[in-house]
């Protein structure tokens, strides 16, 4: 009996086939099955300037793998340890040892925000596409940032001072900058149309005499400063000015009296106007 003519030959050769794909069916399911890099790393800081990271590479396949490649961003940035030896084995993964791993160490600067890894590993049976590696990202810690020192804001420059002497017949007027003060140039314009200008060093005083009658004023200002104030000169009661000459310039107590009162005018005048501008003034040292 010719067995290729009988219906046994059908039969068999059904089972041939089906036989031939279950097996080409398992050839290709293998490659799909869960074959992955598992990539931890975990950070220190160093005190001098530098933070490290310990990865930790492991396998979570039930067999054994092999490092193929391992790569880092930044590319400066370095890794020593086993890790970083191909054909490095990683053991499986099983219940009995679920943190199987090898270790590598980077090192970087607190200038480098992060640092990224990329891993392939390799199977007897299976190997990573080139373009899916295991990818991890580690951010430097907060603890590694160097403090920013806190800016100490510079001393405040000491306020000048009024000055205000008046006579039957002068009027002396300026400001006098104390020895923590800054240079300042003091203008003087008085009705009269004359002007004056000082340079007030720290520690000196700026002022100017001029002669005055009622109703006699100086304007000064500060170069640099907006605005200004006027003063005006009070003529002191007990002045003779018979004849048109004027008395004798007054002394003693009344003297006094006379000028902390001209002076409780220059200030309630506004002279304090420079006090309050001077801070929006930069002056030249």
């Amino acid at each position: 009996m010719n067995l290729l003519k009988s219906p046994l030959r059908r039969t068999t050769a059904v089972l041939a086939g089906a036989f031939i794909g279950l097996a080409g069916a398992v050839a290709f399911a293998a490659p799909a099955s869960a074959h992955s890099p598992t990539v931890t790393g975990s950070t220190t800081c160093v005190k001098d300037g530098k933070w490290t990271i310990d990865w930790a590479i492991g396998n979570d396949y039930q067999t054994d793998a092999t490092v193929a490649k391992v790569k880092l961003h930044p590319h400066t940035a370095t890794i020593t340890g086993p890790v970083t030896d191909q054909g490095k084995v990683i053991p499986a993964h099983s219940d009995a040892n679920p943190e199987a791993q090898v270790h590598g160490s980077t090192s970087v600067g607190t200038d480098t925000g992060a640092v990224v890894i990329e891993v392939w590993l390799r199977w007897a049976d299976y190997e990573t596409p080139a373009d899916k590696p295991a990818r991890f990202r580690v951010g430097q810690p907060d603890a590694c940032k160097p403090d920013t020192p806190p800016t100490t804001p510079p001393a405040k420059p000491g306020e000048p001072t009024p000055i205000l002497k008046q006579d039957c017949t002068t009027m002396t007027v300026g400001l006098h900058n104390p020895e923590d003060g800054t240079e300042f140039t003091l203008n003087f314009k008085t009705s009269k149309g004359e002007e004056r200008s000082d340079v007030v060093k720290p520690g000196a005083s700026g002022t100017e005499m001029f002669t005055a009658t009622p109703g006699f004023t100086v304007t000064l200002s500060i170069t640099g400063v907006e605005g200004s104030e006027t003063v005006a000169y009070e003529q002191p009661e007990d002045c003779d000015t018979a004849g048109g000459g004027g008395g004798l310039p007054t002394t003693g107590a009344a003297a006094g009296s006379i000028a902390a009162g001209a002076a409780g005018l220059l200030i309630a005048g506004g002279v304090l106007f420079f006090m309050a501008r001077r801070r929006k003034v930069r002056f030249t040292a």
